[in-house]
């Protein structure tokens, strides 16, 4: 069987991407190999003709010797890292000369030639946005979603001693996610869940049958296919939630976020406790086209314009699921499925998003014109996680503590409580 924990396209592309950035990142160890090492003719040699004019080569020659005469002699190299500042792509590493730190960041051109080299004071340490959860007001608990000889451990959220509650059930997007939807240091899932719970809905999120299963998440010769690895899960969790006392059975809302919430519409026919839809930065779009445009988006972050690469990156990804996973999501008309549904359905889409673009939401817009049961909102600063930020969005801004948008979960509640 191919790789389960693969056949998810937003993961892969990660993959991919960080994949093209090791070329790049061995550039830049070596420009710091070569300024150790006084071996400036090398460096200059790499500079783009921007850099060539700015920093002279005799200014070069002296440039390491000078930093060891004021900070002491290097005493160690941490590990090379990425990151992107304004949508420009930069390597850097933190040194610990003997008086003080000072970080080595390294930008190159789409011709692959350094247009950047600083040195900078380390920055402080980031540190996760976790708000409190509130204990007074809020309580959890464990659930466990089951699907045939599939157990799934999740957590209830709500709000202590309130009956007759609305509650949300949370699909998770791609790869194999964990309850909270945890991405680098932030937790995506979890904020949402607060965050409704403390304006009095209920909300159940499970962990991922592929995060808790792997290759197991099927049986024995079996190829996964979105059934076995979304739906028929989120179908026993919406079962599970229409069954609990305390739950207002007029007011079940499924919110999938980008692979859920492109599934979210099939999921709502196939369970009629489901009174309501939230897509979260949902596709609309068939996925070749989808998976076209993130490889192209990825690379062009990296100035990697090569066709025949990117066609080669295409493939990895789709070689990564068997042909049966494609051939679903290929059958499965998203926007007509939505469309011949009368629950109320909320489309939220983060402008900055470049997983999921404002083509998959204008596509919603335009299959559920004069639908009196769709609402649309987006927000102009919002990733694919519903995260602040600016510039053009990158795949290391997830790696940046941040917390989901109040915003949202506002909206989210004003919407669910309205109906």
């Amino acid at each position: 069987m191919k790789k389960i924990l693969s056949t998810l396209i937003c993961m892969m592309l990660l993959s991919l991407h960080l994949h093209a950035q090791q070329t790049n990142l061995q550039r830049a160890a070596n420009i710091l190999r070569w300024m150790k090492n006084a071996q400036s003719d090398s460096i200059y040699a790499c500079f783009d003709a921007k850099m060539q004019q700015a920093v002279p080569l005799s200014q070069l020659k002296d440039m390491w010797a000078q930093v060891e005469q004021q900070l002491g002699p290097l005493e160690k190299e941490k590990e090379w890292k990425q990151d992107a500042i304004d949508g420009t792509v930069v390597y850097y590493t933190d040194l610990k000369f003997q008086h003080a730190p000072l970080r080595f960041l390294v930008a190159f051109n789409a011709e692959n030639k350094v247009s950047g080299l600083r040195l900078l004071p380390v920055p402080p340490e980031e540190k996760p946005l976790v708000a409190p959860f509130d204990s007074v007001h809020l309580e959890e608990s464990p659930i466990e979603v089951v699907s045939g000889n599939y157990k799934l451990p999740g957590t209830l959220t709500r709000p202590k001693g309130k009956p007759h509650l609305p509650i949300v059930i949370l699909v998770h997007g791609s790869g194999p996610q964990d309850r909270d939807g945890s991405i680098g240091p932030n937790k995506i899932y979890r904020d949402i869940a607060w965050g409704l719970a403390a304006q009095g809905i209920a909300v159940l999120r499970y962990d991922k049958r592929t995060y808790v299963y792997g290759k197991a998440s099927v049986p024995e010769g079996k190829e996964i296919t979105p059934d076995e690895e979304v739906i028929e899960d989120a179908i026993s969790a919406c079962q599970l939630a229409a069954s609990m006392p305390f739950i207002d059975k007029q007011k079940i809302f499924l919110a999938g976020h980008s692979l859920g919430g492109l599934l979210a519409p099939f999921i709502a026919t196939r369970c009629p406790s489901v009174t309501g839809l939230i897509l979260l930065a949902a596709p609309s779009r068939p996925q070749d086209d989808i998976l076209k445009e993130q490889i192209r988006y990825l690379g062009s972050l990296n100035g990697n314009t090569d066709e025949t690469l990117l066609a080669q990156q295409y493939q990895q990804v789709k070689a990564a699921a068997p042909q049966i996973y494609w051939d679903y999501l290929d059958k499965y008309a998203p926007v007509m499925t939505a469309c011949s549904l009368s629950i109320p359905m909320l489309f939220l889409q983060g402008e900055r998003d470049y997983q999921v673009t404002m083509q998959d939401f204008a596509m919603w817009k335009l299959g559920m014109f004069g639908k009196t049961n769709a609402t649309f909102l987006s927000y102009p600063t919002l990733n694919h996680c519903f995260m602040e930020g600016t510039g053009k969005s990158t795949p290391m801004e997830y790696n940046h503590p941040a917390r989901v948008s109040e915003k949202v979960m506002e909206d989210i509640a004003k919407w669910v409580t309205q109906k």
